[in-house]
């Protein structure tokens, strides 16, 4: 099976080479680097194992200002992912057709619930984007808990998501048995997380191309 991972952040070229050799091992050959790290070095590597680069801008954002800000810039050929600071800016990036994705982070309390799937309906399309690597460092209860509920959420309500290693070293990448694991111990699908490591992180990526 290919898998994607639309989010690696790595240090320096030596540790994307590193990432890359392990990346090809488990099966991604779609990944994601933000626009900024891209060069001609970067996609030699990856060319050499057979990794389809996604050129990605992530941006954060406060208010519409800086939306609009954003959007002013952005080149049409790069993938565009936002991350809400707040509830009332998630709500007005759902309907924005230039945003690809809408990455959500916990530490924000954002909240997946009704209104934005409906909202989603309205745009016709939607999807969000969870990062894995907080799991690997962050022991706060109260984050482990709103991650859980994310997951959960987002499976209930029928919202499209996909997860993201974020790794910036070869060793916080992760392995795609690990996050069907995890699925499993929080009592969702497989299936699931096959489609937010394959389908989903896919569909997001064929939207930044239309």
């Amino acid at each position: 099976m290919n898998y994607i991972d639309l989010s690696v952040n790595p240090k320096s070229y030596d540790e994307w080479v590193k990432m890359a050799e392990k990346l090809s091992k488990l099966g991604f050959n779609y990944v994601g680097l933000e626009s900024k790290f891209i060069n001609d070095k970067i996609m030699k590597i990856a060319e050499e194992y057979s990794i389809n680069i996604i050129k990605r801008n992530t941006y954060k954002i406060n208010n519409k200002e800086e939306l609009n800000d954003i959007l002013k810039i952005n080149r049409k050929d790069f993938m565009l992912v936002v991350e809400p600071k707040n509830n009332h800016i998630l709500n007005s990036l759902s309907l924005i057709q230039e945003v690809n994705s809408i990455r959500i982070n916990v530490e924000n309390n954002i909240r997946i619930n009704k209104s934005l799937k409906n909202l989603f309906n309205i745009a016709k399309k939607g999807v969000i984007e969870i990062s894995m690597r907080p799991l690997l460092y962050n022991n706060n209860l109260f984050f482990l808990r709103e991650f859980i509920n994310l997951i959960r959420n987002s499976v209930k309500l029928k919202v499209k998501f996909y997860v993201v290693s974020d790794a910036t070293y070869e060793y916080e990448l992760w392995h795609p048995a690990y996050i069907k694991s995890l699925f499993m111990i929080l009592g969702i699908e497989k299936s699931h997380a096959i489609m937010a490591l394959t389908t989903y992180p896919y569909s997001a990526f064929l939207q930044s191309k239309s």
